[in-house]
């Protein structure tokens, strides 16, 4: 996940299938008529429903909805931030201080009070935690703020706490004020103040039940129970069957127009289709692959997006063969087909990516050279690394369960590679979303199709987690490069120019070419089915799915 808002958003003709018209989201709508039941489906079960905790949209996509940031965007305008719970803020002259005034008389859904010590113990949770493999860690938020660095370089005792504590990094100045004091300049920072990771728990919630340990991911309360601010109260979770919420009747703004929400997980694409025929769904995300499943729909339109913050990638672990070997991961960058695979499972739309950094950004470059399909050369590369008929080995790439583009992309890199007869046997392993994130993170997957959706919009919110080799995705792949490394820490973040804070992001991007740590090969295009009796969606590039205070009959 990543969000960032360094340049404006590049915004490309919203495309609506269907074979309807839909009004822009700034035409009049009708007015909301009656109370309903918000049946959602999804393709699996997120992780947990921790935010503080998970990094990926299938979580966020429930919490956003239960939970509430300081900050959020006005409409699908991501250029324009706007208070949620945060009234207004303000920083000092070199971004290193900043203060937040917060929104009275907001309460929590256990009843309990929304003010400065929520959002202290939030952000101290989230650093506290210290889950190397979560949002506040991978995203850079922990490191950001003052003497977050020394705790998660501690041995995490209580007296380590307590020095990161002391350092006041998040400071109450009183209920409705709150400071935050960073370890370095960062404009950006009321950006990260809208990233769901960071949204607002109950701390009363959480203590009087089962307080969070220091230096503890494995067991939270949250990850099965929630008390937000926002417009939905958590009810059930049957486990890969259906997740309920409830309208919250106390909400700071009008209650919304759906009484309840059920989240289905229903992996298949045609009884996702057929329940929305039957007028039995309501709302769903889909891989692009299945717009012609969705064509004859009678029940649904299918929305296509081209403007997102999004890149789709194939990781390759490098901390054993055969991706050890950099002739093998120039091999697999040049035996993947991006053309078919853009006009297969995208049919035409999503760009093809220059670097690691999306259209929309800053750091977006299209004079980096994009990845080519070359079999023939692959071939040759194989051989040289000594993959032979009388060595057979196999390689195994995995993909999310219910993902029909990457089995798709799966199955057209195992025809490419194996046709080469060299012995290689590419295993194609469907995995559960929870379980393929587990693996991916233990570096159990040779191989794996993932997606990278912006945290916030800024270019370091996408050569963190991708390029630097004790950030996120390149820190589970093995993956290290000491000049790029260098190049972010000591030059992109001290560039006294946006210039020249773009000259080095793009140092960066050409730098990591020869590397081939990942087969980057789509900025794409994002898939929606909704029910023709749904009013009120509006795209936003910075949610994960839908928000469902927004939607009505």
């Amino acid at each position: 996940m990543d969000k960032r808002f360094a340049s404006a958003i590049f915004v490309v003709a919203v495309l609506v299938m269907a074979f309807v018209l839909i009004a822009g989201c700034t035409s009049p709508t009708p007015a909301p008529t009656k109370s309903f039941t918000l049946v959602e489906m999804t393709i699996s079960d997120p992780p947990s429903l921790d935010p503080g905790l998970e990094y990926d949209t299938a979580c966020y996509s429930n919490t956003q909805n239960v939970y509430e940031t300081l900050v959020w965007y006005e409409g699908p305008d991501v250029s324009k931030p706007i208070g949620l719970l945060a009234t207004s803020w303000e920083h000092n002259a070199d971004f290193t201080v900043w203060t937040f005034k917060l929104r009275p008389n907001v309460t929590f859904h256990d009843g309990s009070a929304f003010n400065a010590s929520s959002v202290k113990y939030t952000f101290d949770r989230g650093v506290l935690m210290n889950y190397p493999d979560g949002p506040w860690v991978g995203a850079g938020i922990s490191g950001l703020l003052k003497g977050g660095d020394d705790w998660m370089n501690s041995n995490n005792t209580e007296a380590d706490a307590q020095a990161y504590l002391a350092n006041e990094a998040v400071k109450v100045i009183d209920d409705l004020t709150v400071q935050f004091t960073l370890s370095r300049s960062y404009p950006d920072w009321y950006h990260v103040c809208a990233f769901p990771a960071t949204a607002i728990v109950s701390q009363v919630f959480e203590q009087s039940n089962m307080p969070y340990k220091y230096n503890n991911w494995t067991d939270t309360y949250l990850k099965e129970h929630m008390s937000g601010t926002g417009p939905f109260k958590f009810v059930s979770w049957a486990h890969e069957d259906n997740i309920q919420f409830v309208r919250n009747e106390n909400y700071w703004k009008t209650p919304a127009k759906a009484e309840r929400v059920v989240v289905r997980t229903v992996p298949d694409v045609n009884s996702r289709v057929l329940a929305f025929d039957k007028g039995e769904c309501d709302i769903s995300q889909e891989n692009l692959r299945n717009l012609p499943v969705f064509r004859n729909s009678t029940g649904a339109d299918f929305k296509i997006y081209n403007d997102t913050l999004i890149i789709s990638f194939i990781g390759m672990y490098q901390g054993n063969a055969p991706f050890d070997n950099v002739k093998v991961r120039q091999a697999f960058v040049e035996s993947f087909d991006y053309e078919t695979y853009r006009t297969q499972v995208g049919y035409g739309y999503g760009a093809f990516m220059h670097g690691v950094v999306p259209r929309g950004l800053a750091g977006f470059n299209e004079n980096i050279p994009v990845l080519t399909y070359n079999p023939e050369h692959a071939k040759q590369l194989l051989q040289e690394a000594g993959f032979n008929k009388s060595n057979p080995q196999t390689i195994v790439i995995s993909f999310n369960q219910g993902n029909t583009g990457r089995q798709t992309g799966c199955l057209m890199l195992k025809d490419t590679v194996e046709k080469y007869d060299l012995g290689i046997t590419l295993d194609i392993q469907e995995l559960t979303w929870a379980t393929l994130l587990d693996k991916q993170k233990k570096g159990e997957l040779d191989m794996f199709f993932l997606g990278w959706q912006a945290d916030f919009p800024t270019t370091d919110n996408f050569i963190g987690p991708v390029l630097i080799s004790d950030v996120y995705f390149a820190k589970q792949v093995k993956y290290k490069n000491a000049t790029i490394d260098d190049l972010y820490y000591n030059q992109y973040f001290t560039a006294k120019s946006d210039a020249e804070r773009k000259q080095i992001s793009d140092q960066i991007q050409m730098g990591y070419l020869a590397d081939y740590p990942y087969i980057v090969y789509l900025q794409p295009a994002a898939g929606y089915a909704v029910s023709k009796n749904i009013k009120g969606y509006q795209w936003n590039v910075m949610q994960s799915g839908f928000m469902w205070y927004d939607l009505y009959k």
